[in-house]
């Protein structure tokens, strides 16, 4: 009976997807669409280039996805903490830093906050 039901499903997503597709084909705004990318693509093909050069042209250049991440949070601004009772110095983007909560549990947060350098 699963197999059954499971073909059932299937034959009523493919007619679902179906007239979706018949739905989007039918649309003006997608037919001029696909148009402007056939065109485009055989304009490219004509001059030898490649959709990054073109994006590149237009300062629209593909980030990778740790340059989409930093577009998206930013990063952090770097910290410097100088103990002056030890000298030690941290360097820190984030507040979870081991020596920095060390520091902040044995002389409190306000006085470690005042440490900060950069």
């Amino acid at each position: 009976m699963n197999k059954l039901a499971a073909y059932i499903e299937a034959k009523s997503e493919m007619e679902n997807l179906k007239k979706r597709l018949e739905a989007l084909e039918s649309d003006e705004s997608l037919k001029q669409t696909l148009k402007f990318q056939n065109e485009l693509d055989k304009l490219m093909d004509k001059f030898g280039v490649s959709q990054d050069d073109v994006l590149k042209m237009w300062g629209k250049a593909k980030a990778d996805a740790k340059g989409a991440a930093d577009k998206r949070r930013g990063t952090r601004p770097l910290k410097t903490y100088k103990n002056p009772k030890t000298g030690e110095t941290v360097k820190t983007r984030g507040g979870n830093h081991k020596t920095l909560n060390a520091w902040r549990e044995e002389y409190g947060k306000d006085a470690v906050d005042s440490w900060l350098v950069k």
